[in-house]
């Protein structure tokens, strides 16, 4: 039987931090997670809520821009939570400018403390039955770790901490973690590890919801996408009656919410047709987004949107570093509170899949009317979604995405 729910998760692995030639002596007695602030994560921050939330915003749309500018026609996908998380756990043993960079870039302008707090917070405020968070550390049995490193990450982000041989067998222990931490969407991972290494580093996210109102099939007469290339694509639509949107003087934007009444699947769609959406994406500022998610209103219009599914994967490494972390990824690293060893960033490999039906979101599915307008806009209180649009997942408590993807192609 078809399940009537959605599916969409991520995945991300901090691969490998590479041992130097000589060994650290500095010890973990002072390090950033010994602090009462991180350890407690209590409320007592100089930085509201909303400040940190806001702070936070900047590294999620920092994120969707350098992927959408380098999407290439392709459609992008991310879950910016999912970074954050897995370079968190990382960050926890750094110390000196590796660490003030790492916490700078994802949470920029609060102290170190408030930002790792800010980390663990955010992970445990947006799981419910739709979403489960899980982590994984994976350990070089051959090579040194400070203790008290290894319990804070198993603690607070409850990680499940494995110490194996990096050796052939490793990367199919690891694959199959992810597998059945994904539900089986993301098989793998990692093509394998070295013997150099020293520590793996894995978040996984499962989000897993039903529409609040179910979508219609929708039958039309012209059942076509027009992709980022201009080009027609057959395709089924769906359609849904809705009353809750967001605008502002770029685009309009749709929120459908789940039925968990925590998260809603909000759609934008640019009022210029000739855009292309990465573009589009690439512009949008953490600002930009508060001004459309803070401008609703009701309306009620029936929308018609496209069944799609998209699979992404990326590779962090150049982005995270030209975002701020620059020391993290070569030889002036400091990651002295996690290990006894040398030790930089080696890879940061983002996956993602989304997907849905009429019933949830395995992607974001929808449907197009008795019109057949190939711009993709207004028409008698309708909505097409028959051109490249944007979506977002949102924690509606917070307003914080918690994916963010365009589809240029519904193919």
């Amino acid at each position: 039987m078809k399940r009537l729910t959605a599916g969409l998760l991520s995945a991300i692995l901090l691969a490998s931090l590479l041992t130097g030639c000589s060994e650290k002596k500095i010890s973990s007695e002072n390090a950033l997670f010994k602090s009462q602030n991180v350890l407690a994560a209590t409320d007592d921050h100089q930085a509201t809520e909303e400040e940190l939330r806001l702070a936070y915003s900047e590294f999620v749309f920092g994120i969707m821009k350098n992927c959408a500018q380098n999407a290439d026609g392709e459609n992008v996908l991310v879950s910016p939570d999912s970074i954050l998380f897995a370079m968190e756990m990382a960050a926890a043993g750094a110390d000196g400018n590796t660490l003030d960079q790492m916490i700078g870039t994802m949470v920029p302008g609060v102290s170190n403390e408030e930002g790792l707090a800010f980390g663990i917070n955010h992970m445990n405020e947006i799981q419910n039955d739709s979403v489960i968070v899980a982590n994984s550390m994976w350990l070089n049995s051959e090579k040194d770790f400070y203790e008290d490193y290894v319990e804070y990450v198993e603690k607070n982000f409850d990680a499940e901490v494995s110490s194996i041989r990096f050796d052939d067998k490793a990367a199919e222990q690891i694959n199959d973690w992810v597998d059945d931490n994904t539900d089986g969407k993301i098989h793998k991972i990692i093509d394998g590890v070295n013997e150099a290494d020293v520590l793996i580093l894995i978040n996984a996210i499962t989000f897993d919801a039903s529409w609040k109102k179910p979508c219609g099939n929708a039958y039309l007469e012209d059942s076509t996408f027009t992709n980022g290339k201009g080009d027609k694509e057959d395709c089924e639509y769906l359609m849904s009656a809705e009353k809750n949107f967001v605008t502002d003087d770029k685009c309009i934007g749709v929120i459908k919410d789940y039925s968990d009444d925590k998260y809603a699947f909000l759609m934008i769609l640019p009022n210029d047709g000739n855009i292309d959406i990465n573009d589009f994406m690439a512009e949008m500022t953490a600002e930009d987004y508060w001004n459309l998610w803070n401008n609703k209103m009701e309306e009620s219009s029936l929308i018609y949107f496209p069944k799609f599914k998209t699979d992404y994967e990326v590779s962090l490494n150049s982005i995270l570093s030209d975002m701020g972390m620059k020391d993290a990824f070569g030889p002036d690293a400091d990651f002295g509170n996690m290990t006894t060893k040398d030790a930089f960033i080696s890879q940061v490999i983002h996956k993602t899949s989304i997907s849905g039906d009429k019933y949830g979101t395995e992607a974001a599915a929808v449907t197009m009317g008795g019109a057949t307008s190939s711009s993709g806009t207004i028409i008698n209180d309708k909505i097409y979604f028959n051109r490249p649009f944007a979506y977002a997942i949102v924690d509606k408590d917070t307003g914080l995405p918690l994916f963010l993807g365009t589809v240029e192609s519904v193919r």
